[in-house]
């Protein structure tokens, strides 16, 4: 379980700094996404078929289980934006669905 009081959990975009200053980060469990190298999950590389991301923190999932820092491969099928992948990624995670089982998906 989540070590917040009302179980809040923000996936944002690193970029968005204005959001990210108006966050209390003690209410809520925050994990962010995006181009920059502080994000917990972050682009590693992108081909035309491949994009691998980077989580580069242990994140906690909703019911409580730990997954570790490594890098996830997806397949490509079509040219597909990376902060979206990031976010779709950052939400099975924290929803509890293994890198293993993400690695089955293609965009």
């Amino acid at each position: 379980m989540l070590a917040t009081e009302n179980d809040k959990v923000y996936v944002i975009n690193a970029n968005d700094t204005d959001t990210i200053k108006h966050l209390n980060f003690k209410e809520a469990y925050v994990i962010t996404y995006g181009l920059c190298n502080k994000a917990t999950i972050t682009l590693s590389s992108i081909t035309e078929e491949h994009i691998v991301l980077c989580l580069q923190r242990a994140i906690i999932t909703l019911d409580g289980q730990t997954i570790e820092p490594q890098e996830i491969s997806f397949s490509l099928s079509k040219e597909y934006d990376p902060e979206t992948i990031m976010l779709i990624t950052a939400i099975c995670l924290i929803s509890g669905i293994s890198a293993n089982k993400l690695s089955n998906f293609m965009f």
